[in-house]
């Protein structure tokens, strides 16, 4: 029988009615703990200062953040973990409701009017399911997938009651650390077993990853023909069609992805990017308002989509309303020093087109010092457009250094690279630009076997202060970041823990896990970083 007792809850429902219901059927089941909030913002204030275990939030919330919205932000801003049963309760069963909080998975869901003993059996059900995936769950949560993988194999040994869900977690955490065989074996047993959808679209996600994409193409067809409410497999089909440079299908796709479930932000967001490098403008237009729109209340809300809606008024010859939704955003996101410097980026592209170049330099000025102040926390497109602005004012110098700044942090990214290409060709620079790239290139490889050289030879020391001078040029680099960390962890190998060392590596560390975390060596060198730490 449920027991609720010891258990904080949160009841989320903009009617009075249905919140004091839910907290009755709560309280009968020896329920105490329990808070309420009667809209999305209240609930996530509710969720940011303490951890509930068990959530049961309305899908809609009247004005502000819906109940998908908040599942989202709990989610993003690790407001909620791994124990966390979240159950999203709705009086409407719409297509456009499902699709959308489906994106996001709740634990379950309940749909009003609902009894007692439904209210119970379902929470029960979940309760049991999470408890047998929680040791699993938690070294999930702490980012140690290698342990997480011996856990299910643990698990696995004792042939248990949800073996198809211990093998789907397992194939996943494989398949993120980049072990494709492993990955692809374990969808391929769980398929002769039974057509399990989950298992046709991991066999084919390996394929692309294998860059095998005629292959996965086709399958990724067959299975929407299948299961055409399976929305991730068309973000899959899309990336599919952009690998084989179909960029007009890739388009399709996510037209018809957005169409089954229109409330994903993200994907919204993509379809709007992609129509924009399609030069199809009109569509791009349409995408980033509902970005925009949606966005109000979302946690997803990026200056990003405001610049993009701008960059498609100005490409159409609507300098005058890009300038209008680039004034929108430093009333949007005040005080923050990254949507300032794209508005400052845009503002400078603007003004150049309306022919106002002291607003242009003044716009580029105030950019390029916030990008000082912000380096190694710029995004690369915003860096792309700065050094695109630059190239435009004839600020030559300027613009290569900015291009150099990002292919240094990202020498081994063949899309950024190729981005970095496509703005010389775009300038009529494209032989000055492939010579700069690959320059750039090779003194960042150069570097990097310098300092792998001297590991090597034992010079732990100097491996230690030549990659921290490295890292601080390259504090977006993964290669240097992680090698950075290596240095730092075999000389504590070898010469015992030191204060200084281990928060260096911490810090190498870190910015690699926000880069990659489920990058192989990341993940081993966090084992041994814990086991020094652990001594």
């Amino acid at each position: 029988m449920l027991d609720l007792a010891g258990k904080k809850i949160l009841v989320v429902d903009d009617f009075p009615e249905m919140r004091s219901m839910m907290r009755k059927m709560a309280v009968a089941f020896r329920g105490q703990d329990i808070d309420d909030a009667k809209n999305g913002d209240e609930a996530v204030k509710a969720l940011s200062k303490k951890k509930y275990d068990i959530v049961l939030c309305d899908y809609n919330l009247g004005d502000g953040k819906d109940g998908q919205q908040v599942l989202e932000e709990a989610k993003a801003k690790n407001h909620i973990n791994y124990a966390t049963i979240w159950m999203m309760i709705t009086a409407e069963n719409t297509v456009e409701m499902v699709m959308g909080a489906m994106e996001y998975q709740p634990d379950g869901y309940l749909t009003k009017p609902f009894t007692k003993t439904e209210f119970s059996s379902r929470l029960e059900k979940i309760q049991q399911k999470k408890a047998d995936l929680e040791e699993i769950e938690k070294a999930i949560s702490r980012k140690d997938l290698l342990a997480a993988i011996t856990l299910c194999d643990q698990k696995l040994a004792t042939n248990p009651k949800n073996l198809m869900e211990i093998m789907r977690t397992k194939a996943d955490l494989c398949e993120r650390l980049g072990d494709y065989t492993e990955a692809l074996s374990i969808y391929e047993k769980v398929l002769s077993i039974r057509d399990i959808p989950w298992a046709a679209l991991g066999v084919a996600k390996i394929r692309y990853e294998n860059k095998d994409y005629m292959s996965a193409k086709e399958l990724l067809q067959e299975l929407i023909e299948k299961n055409s409410q399976l929305v991730e497999a068309y973000d899959w089909l899309a990336k599919t069609y952009e690998a084989l440079g179909d960029t007009s299908e890739a388009q399709r796709v996510l037209t018809d992805a957005v169409t089954l479930s229109p409330k994903a932000i993200l994907r919204q967001k993509q379809l709007a990017e992609l129509a924009y490098k399609n030069k199809d403008l009109e569509t791009a237009e349409a995408s980033f308002k509902k970005v925009v729109k949606i966005g109000r209340t979302s946690c997803y809300k990026e200056a990003s989509d405001y610049s993009g809606l701008a960059k498609v008024y100005l490409d159409k010859g609507s300098a005058i309303d890009a300038l209008k939704v680039i004034s929108n955003v430093r009333d949007e996101f005040k005080n923050a020093p990254e949507a300032t410097l794209q508005a400052a980026v845009m503002e400078g592209s603007i003004y150049t087109k309306l022919g106002q170049p002291d607003q242009a330099e003044k716009a580029i000025e105030e950019a390029s010092h916030i990008f000082q102040n912000l380096s190694g926390n710029v995004p690369t497109s915003v860096a792309m457009d700065l050094a695109k602005t630059c190239f435009a004012m004839g600020r030559k110098e300027q613009g290569e250094e900015l291009v150099k700044y990002v292919v240094r942090n990202h020498h081994e990214d063949e899309d950024v690279l190729k981005q970095a290409q496509g703005l010389f060709n775009e300038m009529g620079m494209s032989d000055e630009g492939s010579a700069l790239i690959s320059s750039t290139r090779q003194e960042v490889v150069d570097i990097n076997n310098k300092g792998v050289q001297l590991a090597k030879e034992g010079k732990l020391e100097e491996s230690i202060e030549f990659f921290a001078k490295a890292a601080t040029g390259m504090p977006e680099n993964l290669v240097i970041n992680l090698n950075a960390a290596q240095s730092l962890i075999m000389h504590m190998q070898k010469a015992g823990k030191n204060d200084r060392h281990l928060y260096q590596a911490r810090q190498y560390l870190d910015r690699v896990r926000q880069i990659s975390p489920t990058n192989e060596k990341y993940q081993k060198l966090i084992g041994f970083y814990k086991k020094i730490v652990a001594v």
